[in-house]
């Protein structure tokens, strides 16, 4: 099955700003409460972080989501 995605609609992903989580860099997090424009407070429903800073760098988040798996599963027995 070919794809159907153009180089421009791949770059328009590249660019697109996601947020995530501070703990555990899952992009799963919304706004627990608040307007987004001013002091929001943030939920991951991965890890349950809740708190007003976010991330948007995506370098940073597959950093912490290795680090997070390393922890995860050092706890496991």
């Amino acid at each position: 099955m070919p794809n159907d995605e153009t180089p421009n609609k791949v770059e328009a992903k590249k660019k697109r700003a996601f947020k995530f989580c501070p703990k555990c860099g899952s992009t799963d997090v919304f706004w627990a409460q608040g307007m987004p424009q001013l002091w929001s407070l943030w939920q991951c429903r991965k890890c349950g972080y809740r708190g007003a800073f976010i991330l948007e760098n995506g370098n940073l988040a597959l950093k912490l989501q290795e680090e997070w798996k390393k922890r995860v599963f050092l706890k496991k027995p």
